[in-house]
């Protein structure tokens, strides 16, 4: 059995993501120790109120050759991944394990189609996770690029995956990574309508690296997926500009968090919670329970009760698109 996670003392940090309630705003983002149930754990006891799994499929996935991470500007990172996972089937029992312990588990799917997502899906919502996390934006799998660039595509996935679901478990989609604020805002306003109970605000952004010396990119892909503090201006103007745009559902901010003031910020953009990824590779698990210390300390400093009083409350005089 894991041991219990230590009682923390933050008052004000409880949120709501529609009907799920968590303790705090941090959760651990896709992709990032996910890969077993003894990463989730980690990640929950580190202080994250609810984790995202590695995104999986219907069949396994080999994924790229590498190199397939690298450092870049800082504690920023790239990699080309290419979704390596083994299955739905053979994941299940990870879910299952950290499920056990009475962590909110959110299950990342990703597939070729509709039904393909609809399918992983449903075997999400049956293991009894909190959430189902759609993948339709990874960077370095172009597939699920174009798709989520397209709002009749995400209309289509998300309007399947509801039906099946039947409801009861929440569906939330990953946008992409993309400086295309109004194609950005489509595709957020398709996934609402079509019954998509939050969005996750942004994937990592298309980049590429190059090595001087022997003339070839750094990752072994080539192309990547840029993460880290080097994209959270972007990813905190997408939010910004969602939040402009009448997004009704809730929006989770994920781009470069590192700290409590970076978590502000994307409060007062007009996030309602957020996901901590290359924050926990170079900061380690422990950065949630930071965070939310940090954040408590603001809270208490500035005279405010809740932290989500602070969402879309941006001075915004001289912001404009």
């Amino acid at each position: 059995m894991a041991p219990k996670k230590p009682a923390k003392n933050n008052s004000g940090l409880a949120i709501k993501i529609g009907s799920i309630e968590l303790a705090n705003p941090t959760i651990l983002a896709s992709g990032v120790l996910g890969v077993a149930a003894g990463g989730l754990i980690r990640a929950w006891q580190g202080g994250a109120a609810a984790v995202v799994t590695k995104t999986v499929g219907i069949e396994s996935r080999t994924g790229h050759p590498g190199p397939r991470i690298v450092g870049i500007y800082g504690d920023s990172l790239m990699n080309a991944m290419g979704i390596p996972n083994p299955g739905i089937q053979e994941y299940l029992p990870e879910i299952e394990s950290t499920i056990k312990h009475e962590i909110p588990v959110i299950g990342s799917a990703l597939g070729n189609s509709p039904d393909e997502f609809a399918s992983v899906a449903e075997q999400l919502a049956k293991a009894g996770v909190t959430a189902i996390e759609l993948n339709v934006s990874c960077p370095h799998v172009g597939s699920l690029y174009l798709l989520g660039m397209d709002p009749q595509s995400v209309t289509e996935v998300v309007t399947e995956v509801v039906q099946r679901v039947k409801g009861k478990t929440p569906v939330w989609v990953k946008l992409p990574g993309s400086t295309d604020y109004p194609c950005l805002v489509k595709v957020a306003q398709a996934a609402e309508a079509a019954g998509a109970s939050a969005l996750v605000a942004l994937n990592t952004l298309p980049a590429l690296a190059i090595d001087i010396e022997s003339r070839r990119p750094l990752l072994g892909a080539g192309i990547g997926g840029l993460s880290g503090p080097a994209v959270k201006p972007i990813a905190i103007r997408a939010v910004w500009e969602l939040h402009q745009a009448g997004i009704a559902i809730p929006i989770i901010g994920v781009g470069g968090i590192l700290t409590g003031s970076d978590v502000i910020e994307y409060f007062l953009a007009g996030a309602s919670a957020v996901q901590i990824g290359t924050g926990v590779l170079t900061r380690g698990s422990t950065i949630f329970s930071n965070v939310c210390n940090e954040i408590s300390d603001y809270l208490k400093e500035h005279g405010i009760n809740q932290i989500s009083e602070l969402v879309g409350r941006i001075n915004d005089a001289g912001v404009s698109s």
